[in-house]
């Protein structure tokens, strides 16, 4: 009997020290799983926001050449609620989300369509912003009236944005002139002015640069309504999961209380 009991302790023994190990470890697991982006931003005191400026009334350089629009409004709230500083960075497009996934910047807001290409790079918020494609031509312009007479039409678009794709779905991609950025030259160059100029029959803009467009340029017009339904998010880098989540609950506080609706009718103008 005291042998089977001596026994009897000893397989327990063994068996508590194996659930222990494996307690010990999963708790390591699990508190290496939590990541430090959150805490990083609240230690250092600031939130560094990248955007490509300008876009619109979505972003661009006020008179006083600080950044301003709908997206630095919205980064401004994030900020503000999470107790830290904004620091606003302006990237070319092309080097804009690569310097989310190198953490370069904390979170990049700027008129990002959300997709699942992208999703597989970068963790997207909540959405905060509903917009669409949308075809700008010039008002006098007779031979377009729809979509359909878009065919072996010369349309010009934002390299490596959904602009650029969709615009593929309606003219021969020879036929489509990549900007690096949709904006006005009075120097003779970018996409609005190829546009008045008659060097290109329609840009493939989001809607809420169709209505910047439309407005500062008499000559021009909006096409019908947006050709696609498109959602905007912030992005962070994969494995920022608290700040992302922070973001996210900023995101379901302003717009619960309208602040967003606030936002947008501050620049978009009906």
């Amino acid at each position: 009997m005291k042998k089977n009991i001596i026994i009897f302790v000893v397989v327990a023994f063994v068996l508590a020290a194996i659930l222990g190990a494996w307690w010990w470890q999963r708790q390591q697991n699990l508190s290496s799983a939590v990541d430090s982006s959150m805490a990083n931003v609240i230690k250092k005191g600031k939130l560094v926001v990248g955007s490509d400026i300008p876009y619109g009334v979505m972003e661009f350089f006020d008179k006083d050449g600080q950044p301003a629009g709908i997206d630095v409004d919205i980064a401004k709230e994030v900020a503000a609620r999470l107790n830290v500083q904004l620091e606003f960075k302006d990237y070319d497009w092309d080097a804009l989300f690569p310097a989310v996934k190198s953490g370069e910047i904390d979170l990049a807001i700027s008129s990002i369509s959300i997709t699942p290409e992208r999703k597989n790079e970068m963790l997207f918020s909540a959405p905060y912003f509903s917009g669409g494609q949308s075809i700008v031509i010039r008002a006098d312009n007779q031979s377009i009236t729809s979509v359909a007479d878009l065919t072996d039409k010369r349309i010009g678009a934002q390299k490596d944005t959904t602009g650029y794709v969709e615009a593929k779905k309606y003219t021969s991609e020879n036929l489509i002139t990549a900007y690096e950025a949709c904006e006005d030259s009075d120097q003779g160059q970018g996409i609005v002015y190829d546009l008045k100029t008659d060097k290109l029959d329609a840009i493939m803009v989001d809607y809420v640069q169709a209505l910047s467009v439309a407005k500062n340029e008499a000559t021009l017009k909006i096409l019908g309504k947006p050709l696609t339904q498109e959602y905007y998010g912030i992005v962070t880098r994969i494995g920022n999961d608290s700040l992302l989540g922070e973001v996210d609950r900023v995101l379901r506080d302003i717009k619960r209380e309208d602040k967003v609706k606030e936002i947008e009718g501050r620049w978009i103008k009906n």
